[in-house]
């Protein structure tokens, strides 16, 4: 008796102690405990936590995330895209499931997860799953889903456990598990497709990836060359997926699997084997049909015709839905299926409010707030070196905000202007104007961020439950204003970052692009597709293209060459500026711990950089180029010649261009020391991270780190764009002498000269003489 009034004394004390406990002060690390197998599922109301759901193999899923890794960074955090399903999908009962993990440091009680699908909530849970991955389902409602593209949203409000510094919103993430994460639909009719239109419900892998296989038996016939890329471009701009990789086969090795669709093309003659039945009429004329293929899987793609020219008929049949005319002006860059809204573009001068940019009005409450949106520059942008753009602020700070704090402004993840906060006592900012540098603009989307760092007493003082404040401290306004001035607008070359923010100059061409690849060596050709593929989402278009074996047809215009170092001419290689003796050297001198080498290399470098009169040199001009945007390459007259360029060790492959030995043209080259690296490489290259780092001349890409090193443009040649226009040229002349400053000074000198000359002369002819 008395050995159990103590073992019932000591719950008792366990449970009070339990709850006497600070609550911002638990350090116990929280994971949702996963529900019993045969424990019957129910749909949570708005606002309480979803229950984890059991694992259900039969079910068909469509994955959600288009990243290869998703997190939730910060204080606040928000991503929004869109996911496309067919109208079997939409009708189908559905459910969803999510798997995160987050920092140890993130506080439970405050801190929030919230998943919107088409604005309605689905999931609301607290953050709570430190040491290990939490997995949660819901139920979703009937008709919440529907055809067409269906809005993602994901938001998280985080708070640290014990801290109240800025410093310590950098401790604070949330990570989504892109395999776990993913939508289940009961109908096994579901993921079939129907039509043609339906592949862009191709979606993501449980990696974020998105594959096409290509199944051409005759592939390696010259014939087969235009209408396999073409059909990949189409593929991929149809998808619009922002990491795709195309393979190509003679025959047929697996089902499709999920983020991936294969399609049969070709002869008829050639791909009957490998199908149980053709479609009606593809002995006779163009087809392009959705079938069940036992060896594809059920939604698999046929396009074929009685020979390869019927087959290219189909292909471009495809193509008139999604082609537009190489002069219209797209308004926007389609970038939905990774990030909502679309980006605008602004082609000249222009102003957007942010709810027109994807940004709501939002009270803020904590120690670090960041938003950010995008907006597009065309692909002839040409004012890195002058003017601004300006943001008109609509903002409010409380009395408890002190001087310090300050309102920061990031352009592609480069600090681009900072606006201190001096008053005290709170203040309400009506279009308070901030002016960007444009010197981080690029052509293509631009990502522009905005952080509020607010320092307050009370976080100073850090008292138990102080993270938590409920208190806005902030408010950003959705009428707040982004003011584009006009820019000046031509074409450069070489210029990468153009390839890759617009597909420029090949997504404008209105004939066909010369491309030179070995269509003897699949992997050759499979790179080619990834590569055409690649710029034709970026140019919004599938780009035309002809096959060519011999660069002297091609002196004068633009054109593309895929191939391993030994397949490309010397007399290419040379001018493109690659060293002459690559298909001799490129991969011998590849270090085995080249990452390590470059860690070292750079960290020496920093160590170094500030000894002796060349390091102080070093030191100011890196100065010089942070506050004014100036280097000393500026004070050259002439610049100087682009010297040969050999791959750095670990090189997988290179990207280069360089305008075609008449001048009239682009040529670009997409390079490897074998077949086997070049398609690696190119399938590397096209996904989303990657892409978007290519700039200047020559991008050399090591495939094991993904790192993208770049060859800045020394000499470049201009591209005409735009109609002649005075006021357009004007703005090109000033940033050619913004950007050559000792150019500049001379004019200003010479012109100086001659207003005293003439000065002088006229005064010599006018006034009394003695």
């Amino acid at each position: 008796m008395r050995a159990r009034l103590y073992a019932g004394l000591a719950v008792l004390l366990s449970t009070v102690a339990a709850g006497a406990q600070s609550i911002p002060f638990d350090m116990t690390p929280e994971l949702g405990r996963p529900a019993a197998s045969g424990q019957p599922q129910t749909q949570p109301s708005q606002g309480t936590n979803p229950q984890p759901l059991p694992t259900v193999a039969d079910r068909q899923r469509r994955y959600l995330l288009p990243f290869p890794e998703f997190v939730l960074s910060g204080e606040t955090a928000r991503r929004s895209w869109a996911i496309y399903l067919t109208q079997q999908e939409a009708a189908s009962p559905a459910g969803l499931r999510i798997g995160y993990q987050n920092a140890v440091v993130v506080a439970p009680e405050i801190s929030h997860l919230v998943l919107s699908i088409n604005g309605n909530k689905l999931v609301d849970t607290q953050i709570k799953s430190s040491n290990g991955t939490a997995e949660l389902g819901v139920d979703i409602p009937a008709n919440l889903l529907h055809q067409g593209l269906n809005e993602i949203v994901v938001e998280a409000q985080q708070r640290h456990r014990t801290d109240c510094t800025v410093a310590s919103t950098y401790e604070l993430w949330t990570r989504f598990d892109p395999a776990k994460t993913f939508l289940t639909f009961q109908d096994q009719a579901a993921g079939r497709w129907k039509s043609v239109e339906d592949i862009r419900a191709v979606g993501v892998d449980e990696k974020g990836g998105t594959s096409f296989l290509l199944v051409a038996p005759s592939m390696t016939q010259t014939p087969a060359t235009v209408p396999v890329v073409r059909l990949a471009e189409v593929l991929a701009t149809l998808s619009n997926m922002p990491n795709q990789t195309f393979a190509l086969r003679e025959k047929p090795d697996a089902p499709a699997r999920a983020g991936q669709a294969v399609a049969v093309v070709g002869p008829a003659a050639d791909i009957q084997q490998y199908l149980p039945a053709l479609p009606p009429g593809a002995t006779t004329a163009p087809v392009s049909a959705m079938v069940d293929d036992p060896n594809g899987g059920p939604s698999t793609l046929v396009v074929t015709g009685p020979n390869w020219q019927a087959v290219g008929s189909a292909v471009e049949d495809i193509a008139k839905v999604l082609d537009r005319p190489a002069t219209s002006q797209r308004t926007s860059l389609a970038t939905q299926t990774w990030h909502m809204p679309d980006v605008p573009l602004f082609f000249e001068a222009g102003l957007k409010t942010f709810s027109e940019l994807g940004v709501a009005t939002q009270e803020f409450s904590g120690r670090r707030f960041r938003t950010d949106f995008m907006i597009g520059m065309p692909a002839d942008f040409y004012a890195d070196s002058y003017g601004h753009v300006t943001l008109l602020l609509d903002a409010a700070y409380s009395q408890d905000v002190l001087p310090g704090s300050h309102i920061d402004v990031y352009v592609n993840g480069n600090i681009a202007a900072t606006m201190p906060i001096t008053s005290t006592g709170g203040e309400i900012l009506r279009h308070l104007p901030i002016n960007v540098t444009m010197r981080h603009f690029r052509p293509g989307d631009n990502s522009i961020a905005i952080e509020a760092v607010l320092q307050t007493k009370s976080d100073a003082v850090c008292a138990p439950g102080a993270t938590g404040s409920g208190s806005s401290r902030f408010v950003l306004f959705d009428s707040s204003e982004l003011v584009v001035p006009a820019f000046a607008r031509i074409g450069r070359t070489p210029n990468l970052s153009a390839v890759s923010g617009n597909g420029f100059p090949y997504g404008r061409a209105g004939e066909p692009v010369p491309l030179i690849v070995d269509n003897s060596e699949p992997k050759a050709l499979s790179a080619a597709a990834s590569l055409l593929a690649r710029m034709s989402v970026a140019a919004g278009r599938p780009i035309p293209v002809k096959a060519a074996t011999a660069s002297g047809a091609t002196t004068d215009r633009d054109a593309i060459f895929v191939g391993a170092v030994s397949q490309i001419p010397a007399t290419v290689l040379a001018q493109l500026g690659i060293a002459g003796d690559v298909a001799l050297t490129w991969g011998e001198a590849t270090s085995p711990a080249g990452t390590n080498t470059d860690a070292t290399f750079d960290e020496w470098r920093q160590r170094l950089r500030g000894s002796g009169w060349r390091g102080q040199v070093s030191m100011f001009e890196d100065w010089l180029n942070r506050t004014f945007n100036f280097s000393f390459s500026s004070l050259r007259l002439i610049p100087r010649s682009d010297r040969p360029f050999s791959p750095p060790g670990g090189t997988s492959l290179l990207l280069a261009q360089q305008a075609s030995p008449d001048g009239f043209g682009t040529w670009t080259v997409a390079t490897a020391p074998n077949a086997d690296l070049l398609q690696e490489g190119v399938d590397a290259l096209a996904q989303q991270t990657q892409w978007r780092q290519l700039s200047g001349r020559i991008a050399a890409l090591d495939v094991l780190s993904h790192k993208v090193t770049t060859e800045p443009v020394v000499r470049f040649g201009f591209v005409q764009t735009q109609p002649f226009s005075i006021s357009n040229y004007r703005l090109i002349v000033a940033n050619w002498l913004s950007a050559n400053a000792l150019a500049y000074s001379v004019a200003l000198a010479v012109l100086s000269i001659l207003l005293g000359l003439a000065t002088a002369g006229l005064l010599a002819s006018l006034g009394r003489r003695p």
